[in-house]
């Protein structure tokens, strides 16, 4: 039966329209398919760039008594997990906190450079906060090679960091050491934790280096005593605070000592000074109800130069102590001085950064009196320490004047300074 042409040119439009949606259909499956591509690329970035995150980065302080024979004592302060800062003091404690397990090791530095190494033996508890004791070496004395234990399965599983502790070389941390000539391996190593998925940290051995380089002038001891007399054979200066990082895959430390020119170092403290006398007017000018005025001169002044960030711009910090005088009365008509006032001291801390021209900005400051030291503590800096692993430095410092001392870490930033952590809470 022929067909009409009516029923061939539906059949031509049932045909076009058939090829027309399949070949729609097929690009809507080559769409669909890229764009499942694309989610699954997404998905799998996170969990590698998760995977290639580095352990627990333990930061802490180290205290080497001025006799030269008490014991030294390490407070731990911030550890950094996935980003993120915890109280060391507190963080897994059980009851001791995982930052004070025996035998982890703390390298101590002095402004990033290796000054030596602090093995955890024994912990206790002052004041509601945890104190590590244990066995200082300088730099020079290098400890025992580092044994790797295998990483548990178990904290695999759940994908927390897991980082690995120096086997202990003394069985108690009371215990007279031993010779040198002995083997390291004569006492045995600390029992494992009842936890299997708890971290463990420990610091690789950096390359040692020749210590050679001597402590610029502007980097006194931080209770602004005078020069004391020959150190002893560590290469940390007794009587010293330094910061300690304890870290299994972090960075190699570098110094961040800034370097003095010539003519630098006069120019950039005369100008950090005057911003830190700017800071104590405003203070109190702010502050009416003071009963006495800051003396025309600063003491126990510590001015430090770094560079942070390596990139030749320094970070200045000062910090000084400001005497206080009895201002005169307002209707007095006696031309005698004002007199000094007993005990009590302004206390200033400035952060500067020279600019494009070598001019000064403040980043940073901070002013208080005798007062007012339970509400607002003294800020003394500790050290430039690089807390957070990536070979660039930031400015830990200490609290002083409140019922406990805490510990700040600032991040130093183009205009200002940012708080990271804080030991005594936000």
């Amino acid at each position: 039966m022929p067909f009409s042409s009516s029923r061939v040119n539906s059949g031509a439009f049932s045909l076009t329209s058939i090829g027309h949606h399949f070949y729609s259909k097929r690009w809507g499956f080559a769409i669909l398919a890229l764009l499942t591509i694309v989610a699954i690329s997404a998905s799998i970035a996170p969990a590698q760039s998760k995977k290639k995150e580095k352990g627990p980065r333990a930061l802490a302080v180290v205290e080497l008594p001025a006799d030269g024979k008490s014991k030294p004592r390490l407070i731990p302060i911030a550890i950094l997990v996935d980003g993120r800062f915890w109280d060391a003091s507190i963080y897994r404690a059980d009851p001791r906190p995982m930052a004070l397990d025996p035998g982890n090791v703390y390298e101590v530095e002095r402004s990033g450079k290796p000054v030596g190494f602090f093995t955890v033996g024994d912990a206790l508890q002052a004041k509601d906060r945890w104190i590590g004791l244990g066995d200082y070496k300088p730099e020079s004395e290098k400890p025992p090679a580092a044994a790797k234990s295998a990483k548990p399965r178990s904290a695999e599983d759940d994908e927390r960091p897991v980082l690995h502790k120096r086997q202990s070389t003394t069985a108690e941390p009371d215990a007279a050491p031993a010779p040198q000539s002995s083997p390291p391996a004569a006492a045995p190593a600390p029992p494992p934790p009842d936890d299997p998925n708890r971290p463990v940290l420990r610091h690789g051995k950096p390359n040692p280096q020749p210590q050679t380089e001597e402590r610029p002038p502007a980097e006194k001891a931080q209770t602004g005593s005078s020069p004391k007399a020959a150190p002893p054979a560590a290469n940390a200066k007794p009587g010293e605070v330094l910061a300690a990082i304890s870290d299994a895959g972090g960075p190699e430390p570098r110094p961040y000592v800034y370097a003095w020119a010539p003519d630098e170092q006069p120019k950039l403290t005369k100008a950090i000074s005057d911003v830190a006398t700017a800071e104590v007017a405003r203070y109190v000018k702010n502050t009416p109800a003071l009963r006495f005025a800051p003396a025309a001169t600063f003491d126990q002044v510590v001015v430090r130069a770094f560079d942070l960030h390596y990139d030749n711009t320094p970070e200045i910090v000062f910090t000084a102590r400001v005497p206080a005088v009895v201002p005169r009365a307002s209707r007095t008509r006696t031309t005698k001085p004002p007199q000094p006032a007993p005990d009590f001291f302004f206390y200033v801390t400035v952060v500067g950064q020279t600019d494009l021209y070598g001019q000064m900005r403040k980043l940073f400051s901070s002013v208080t009196d005798s007062a007012h030291l339970d509400a607002f503590p003294r800020l003394e800096l500790i050290d430039a320490v690089d807390a957070e692993g990536t070979g660039r430095a930031d400015l830990l410092f200490r609290t002083s004047g409140g019922d406990t001392p805490s510990y700040q870490l600032y991040h130093a930033g183009p205009d200002s300074l940012r708080k990271l952590f804080d030991s005594a809470g936000e």
